[in-house]
C-alpha cells in the first residue's frame, strides 16, 4: 500500500490576480491525480470525494522491510511479516534468514516427505562440491541449485520435483518461487534456532524434527542433509531417502 498523505481539500476553480498577472486555478475531479490511488485501506485512509478510490494510511512497517521481520518472524500470505501469531490471516513461512539485505523464509511444512533426492548418483556441473562441513556452509545458492538440479531432468531430480509444484494452500500465487534449502541456510538456522523453532511451533504445524534434504553437494554420490535431531549436518548418498524430506524456502 502507498503511504499515507495528508491530502489538501479540493481545489475550487477561481479566477485571480495578483498586479498585473492573471490566472486560472482549474480544479480536478480525476481521484489518482489527487493522490487517491489505492481501491480500499485494510488500515483505513482517507476516501476521495468523486469516487470510489482511497489514499491509504501506511502499513506501519508489517511488510519485509520491517526491522521485526528477522528471525522467528512469521510471514503471511498477504505480505505482512510480523513476530506475532494472526489466526486470522494465511501464515505460509518463517523467517529464517536475514542478511545482506536478502529475507527468506522456510515453509511451514514439507514439500515432500522420504524422498530421494536423486535417482542417479552424478554430479550436478553447476552445483558446487563441498566436502567439508566449513566450507559447505558458505554456499548459500538455494535457488541456483535447485534451478541447476530442474536443467537435468526433473524427473530425475525427484527434490526438485516436488519444490517445483509446491505452494501453501491461500498462497497458491508462489508456486515456482520455492526452492530447496542451501546448507548455509540451514547453517542461519542452526544460529537462531530458538526464535524459528519455536515459532514452526506456536504457529501449529509440523515443527522441525528429523532430516531434511539440502541443495548442497559434498560428493558427485553425497548431498549434505540436516539432521534436526541432532542439530548437525551429515552426509548422505542421492538416492537413499530414509526419513528424509524437503522443507522449501523462498526469498520474500
Amino acid at each position: 500500500m502507498r503511504k499515507f498523505t495528508l491530502l489538501t481539500s479540493v481545489l475550487l476553480t477561481a479566477p485571480f490576480a495578483v498586479g498585473n498577472v492573471s490566472a486560472q486555478c482549474v480544479a480536478t475531479q480525476d481521484c489518482a491525480s489527487l493522490g487517491y490511488t489505492e481501491t480500499s485501506c485494510e488500515n483505513g485512509g482517507i476516501k476521495c470525494p468523486f469516487g470510489n478510490a482511497w489514499a491509504c494510511k501506511a502499513s506501519s512497517g508489517t511488510g519485509r522491510d520491517n526491522p521485526d521481520c528477522t528471525y522467528g518472524a512469521i510471514y503471511y500470505s498477504d505480505g505482512t511479516c510480523v513476530k506475532e501469531f494472526i489466526p486470522e490471516k494465511t501464515a505460509i513461512g518463517v523467517v529464517v534468514y536475514d542478511e545482506n539485505n536478502e529475507k527468506w523464509i522456510m515453509a511451514l511444512d514439507s514439500a515432500d516427505y522420504d524422498v530421494k533426492w536423486s535417482t542417479e548418483e552424478i554430479d550436478v556441473p553447476e552445483i558446487t562440491n563441498y566436502f567439508n562441513e566449513k566450507d559447505a556452509v558458505n554456499d548459500l545458492k538455494s535457488c541456483e541449485n535447485t534451478e541447476a538440479m530442474f536443467a537435468l531432468g526433473i524427473d530425475k531430480y525427484p527434490v526438485a520435483a516436488a519444490v517445483k509444484n509446491f505452494a501453501p494452500v491461500g498462497a497458491e500465487n508462489t508456486k515456482g518461487k520455492w526452492c530447496i534449502p542451501s546448507v548455509g541456510i540451514w547453517n542461519k538456522i542452526q544460529g537462531n534456532y530458538l526464535d524459528i523453532s519455536s515459532t514452526f511451533t506456536r504457529v501449529g504445524f509440523y515443527k522441525l524434527s528429523g532430516f531434511y534434504w539440502t541443495s548442497t553437494e559434498r560428493t558427485s554420490q553425497q548431498v549434505w542433509i540436516w539432521n534436526d535431531d541432532i542439530r548437525d549436518f551429515i552426509e548422505n548418498k542421492k538416492s537413499d531417502y530414509y526419513g528424509t524430506d524437503v522443507r522449501p524456502v523462498m526469498k520474500i
